[in-house]
């Protein structure tokens, strides 16, 4: 073989190599910006949630699923309400984007046809967070820490105005905020 030969050889070696490192190179970018065009709706979370639900299509989610206590299950029985699913809760937005807290995936929600709920967190001390969603109001999240007593009375006072019925109370933005009170 002439020097001539071995040095086309050589080059068109070269080029497949390049070739096909080029195209491995393509394909990864084309795969990486597809994943970050294509993020999960909503993160996974190691909390679990349990929704319970009435007749009017009217829900109120406790997370964590595994802090649910006797006393507050029993009251949200006593309300009407029927437990309808547990899973994992996922990190979402109200419908204006404006807070954000763990509760059910927007499939379950869906398919239970809830657009108004209240949401319950469960720490430690068995005191409360409350949120409360709904699709035309967004998700309002008090910053307080209610104990169950606070929430037994807060919780007829937010049906009733998910209902439509208004408050004899203050009324605010454009909508209703529900006023939950500590007395």
């Amino acid at each position: 073989m002439d020097d001539s030969a071995r040095v086309d050889r050589h080059y068109r070696f070269r080029a497949s190599r390049s070739l096909a490192a080029a195209v491995k190179s393509i394909a990864f970018l084309c795969v990486w910006l597809w994943s970050l065009s294509n993020p999960a709706p909503a993160a996974a979370s190691d909390y679990r949630y349990h929704l319970f639900k009435n007749t009017e299509n009217f829900g109120i989610l406790v997370f964590p699923a595994e802090s649910l206590f006797p006393d507050l299950e029993s009251y949200i029985l006593s309300q009407g309400f029927a437990s309808a699913e547990t899973g994992d809760a996922v990190m979402r937005f109200g419908t204006k984007r404006e807070n954000q807290t763990f509760m059910m995936p927007e499939s379950v929600q869906k398919k239970h046809r809830i657009e108004k709920f209240i949401i319950l967190q469960v720490l430690s001390d068995k005191s409360l967070m409350v949120g409360v969603y709904d699709t035309e109001w967004g998700l309002t999240l008090p910053q307080a820490i209610y104990q169950l007593d606070d929430v037994k009375k807060n919780v007829p006072q937010t049906l009733d105005i998910f209902r439509g019925k208004k408050p004899a109370e203050k009324k605010e933005g454009p909508g209703q905020t529900i006023d939950w009170n500590l007395n």
